[in-house]
């Protein structure tokens, strides 16, 4: 589902007259299948404008598309379909690990199942929650008794990840998603993301971490105050945003050979950036 934003403010005031806008004039479109990331500094306006997303915030001014959902329509029909929209938009929290909350892992991936859809019977729901921990790289025999908490911090963001795959979101949002994560645990963790970014599924993550942005997002926005001031590559963003970003281990490096007098194009992922400069190098002696 493609997501089409256009000309979207939110305000948390409830003084009219002196409206602070935490989104202001916000246009965005977000493409089917897209790895895509949101950059910013705190208060920038990345949460509210993912919680739109899923209609955890209602709409104020703007239009907001999610796929064939309009989320600008206020009447009886289409606050029925929000439910349907969830299904389709899954939203997974910083710290997700911090919302379990069942006795076990089985009883906490199950709950959106039974939440949306009723109609299951306990070999459609069992079906479901196994598939899901299969999906986040756990062992559904193994895991399924156990309670959540006796589970490893990346074990538990994933069974987290998989309570809301569970229900086959088209869209899987995540805020901050390697936050408090070792090097190895945010490895795995956005190998699963990429895992999880096919059949057309849409990958949005919101983050601090400009070396994970960098690395995994075909394309990003950065805010600022409440808008958006840029949307492009990471080799767009960082070059022209430099001055209201830290930037990635590979930006940096780029800026420093450049000083030194190396004015190459290098890319900023990891794996080209090392074979570009060991090109150059074996090329210049």
């Amino acid at each position: 589902m493609r997501i089409y934003i256009k000309n979207l403010s939110f305000s948390y005031s409830l003084d009219k007259r002196n409206k602070i806008y935490a989104l202001d004039n916000v246009s965005l479109q977000i493409e089917e299948g897209e790895f895509f990331g949101i950059i910013g500094q705190t208060g920038s306006g990345k949460s509210t404008l993912i919680q739109h997303l899923n209609a955890l915030l209602p709409l104020q001014e703007g239009q907001l598309f999610i796929g064939d959902f309009d989320l600008s329509k206020k009447d009886k029909e289409s606050k029925k379909q929000l439910k349907e929209l969830r299904k389709k938009v899954g939203m997974v929290f910083q710290y997700p690990e911090y919302q379990l909350f069942a006795e076990t892992v089985y009883d906490d991936v199950a709950f959106a199942v039974k939440n949306f859809y009723p109609e299951f019977n306990q070999a459609q729901i069992t079906q479901r929650v196994g598939d899901a921990l299969t999906a986040v790289g756990l062992d559904y025999n193994e895991v399924k008794s156990k309670s959540p908490f006796e589970l490893s911090g990346g074990q538990k963001r994933r069974v987290a990840i998989a309570g809301v795959l569970v229900v086959n979101p088209e869209i899987l949002v995540l805020d901050e998603p390697v936050a408090g994560l070792d090097p190895m645990g945010k490895r795995e963790l956005m190998q699963l993301l990429h895992s999880l970014n096919t059949n057309n599924r849409t990958i949005i993550i919101v983050s601090h971490d400009m070396d994970e942005v960098c690395e995994n997002c075909s394309r990003i926005a950065v805010m600022e105050s409440g808008k958006i001031v840029k949307v492009g590559s990471a080799e767009e963003v960082f070059k022209t945003q430099a001055d209201r970003l830290s930037l990635p281990v590979t930006a940096r490096l780029k800026n420093t050979l450049s000083k030194a007098g190396l004015q190459e194009d290098l890319p900023l992922k990891t794996n080209e950036f090392i074979e570009a400069v060991a090109n150059l190098r074996n090329k210049k002696g």
